[in-house]
């Protein structure tokens, strides 16, 4: 009689954590910091963070999979995970503010490894994988063989990173040198390079012994949490304390620390596996050009472009009628309101252009004139020292906060759809072509009854039309009093 076999001992548990709350200004005009690059679809259908979500879930369980992004992105970082898999919605974590990867990976950690949990388990200490939002992978198999064996890495002891064998000596990404070759497989770690000149670019890429750093990272629970402990004794004393306080109660205190400044160029078990797949980061319009398909003349066009005696090109337009005339190796990005216009050469500018932008106050590098809300979406049509136009639109069953403002006033008209205003404590509908006033410090709401869109236009009025100025007293949304409608 055949012996009876015994069932395999369980492996232990797989994370995957998923940092979405960049701000990628170098793809600005379309990225902006209220929607920034791994919102946005530039190579197809889906945005950058979906196809990094698809991605993760052909290696790891739904359940173990955690997306940390943004206070402000929260609401449409689930409604694109809710597109892909509606179990996915309860996987999103909002940070209050940006505070980097070491702290935005802490708090995914709290769910991994709650208070008082022993880590030891049935199959042995949890194995997390921290991976980017705004990535390209090419080859699922090659992704999966590199993940399995720096998880098997990582079971041993090790903290390990994915190095990309660098194609051009490039000037915008950091770099990994190596070390020996260890028996289980993969390179020690001999040193992480910040940012380099191109001189020295030129070197990593004839050596044969650097990489490109992709921001992938796979460790084990207990070597993580140690090395924060070690080597970050102020977050580590933020999140020993959770039990006292939420997390984000002092997440604004935090020190700015990244993963790989805080632990990976410190510690020293660390190991680096070479990437068995196709990667970039698309973190500038170059990228975006050389991985984009290109007409008989070389340009990559998206939207509705005219060009006339064009070459090698980028050309995008998201809104209106883009006509372009005898350009070479540029690019020209136009949204509604804004263009952006550079040699293909220079793109690593852009950021000196947002920093500009930003210095002058200018709210083009904060959001586009069409904003997405939880409840809908609201586009700014015109505006001017005392007044502002906006079209709003409220999905079905949706509703705003109950609000007021100390310096607008407001006019709505109902375009389409049946509105339920609120206003101070009574309600009335509004159908097509009705309308209401809203006076200053008068408390109201707006909300869609009906099955279809609601669309209203909004007209402001008053000595100061920012956002801002609301006061909230309640909000299905959760979000705080005052803040972005």
């Amino acid at each position: 009689m055949p012996k009876k076999r015994s069932t395999p001992k369980p492996g232990p548990a797989r994370h995957a954590i998923i940092l979405a709350g960049g701000s990628g200004t170098r793809l600005w005009p379309l990225s902006r910091n209220l929607f920034p690059k791994q919102l946005l679809a530039l190579n197809g259908e889906l945005t950058l963070l979906q196809q990094t979500v698809r991605r993760v879930l052909t290696a790891f369980e739904p359940q173990n999979v955690w997306v940390v992004t943004n206070e402000e992105h929260v609401f449409e970082v689930r409604s694109q995970l809710r597109s892909l898999d509606p179990a996915l919605d309860a996987r999103v974590l909002a940070e209050p503010l940006a505070r980097n990867t070491l702290p935005a990976i802490l708090l995914a950690m709290d769910r991994i490894a709650p208070q008082g949990a022993d880590l030891a388990g049935e199959g042995g200490e949890p194995l997390v994988a921290v991976f980017p939002s705004d990535h390209l992978l090419e080859d699922l198999d090659g992704f999966r063989g590199s993940l399995d064996q720096a998880m098997g890495l990582a079971e041993r002891g090790l903290f390990v990173t994915f190095g990309v064998v660098p194609r051009k000596p490039e000037t915008g990404y950091g770099y990994i040198a190596r070390g020996k070759k260890l028996e289980e497989g993969g390179y020690e770690v001999e040193s992480f390079i910040e940012k380099p000149k191109l001189e020295k670019a030129v070197e990593f890429l004839k050596s044969g012994r650097h990489y490109w750093n992709s921001g992938v990272f796979v460790f084990r629970s207990r070597e993580f949490l140690s090395a924060v402990a070690r080597f970050t004794p102020k977050l580590w004393s933020w999140w020993s304390g959770r039990a006292e306080a939420p997390l984000t109660s002092g997440y604004g205190a935090l020190p700015n620390l990244s993963v790989d400044y805080g632990i990976a160029e410190k510690i020293e078990d660390i190991a680096v596996v070479e990437a068995r797949f196709d990667w970039d980061d698309l973190g500038n319009w170059e990228a975006i050009y050389r991985l984009g398909k290109k007409d008989a003349a070389g340009n990559v066009i998206q939207g509705d472009v005219l060009a006339m005696d064009c070459r090698d090109c980028l050309l995008i337009s998201k809104g209106g009628k883009l006509a372009v005339v005898g350009l070479t190796g540029m690019i020209m990005i136009q949204t509604r309101d804004a263009t952006l216009t550079c040699p293909l050469t220079d793109v690593q500018r852009v950021k000196e252009v947002v920093a500009l932008l930003k210095s002058q106050g200018s709210q083009l590098v904060e959001s586009h004139l069409t904003v997405k809300r939880p409840w809908g979406s609201y586009s700014v049509l015109e505006e001017g020292p005392h007044y502002k136009i906006k079209r709003i639109e409220v999905s079905s069953g949706a509703r705003l906060s109950l609000q007021m403002h100390h310096h607008r006033s407001e006019h709505w008209v109902v375009v389409s759809g049946t509105a339920l205003v609120e206003i101070g404590g009574e309600e009335r509908l509004l159908v097509e072509n009705q309308a209401v006033d809203i006076g200053k410090a008068t408390t109201h709401r707006l909300a869609n009854p009906g099955k279809v869109p609601l669309e209203i236009i909004e007209i402001q009025s008053g000595p100061y039309l920012e956002e801002d100025d609301i006061v909230r007293f309640d909000d299905v949304y959760g979000r705080v009093k005052h803040e972005n409608s």
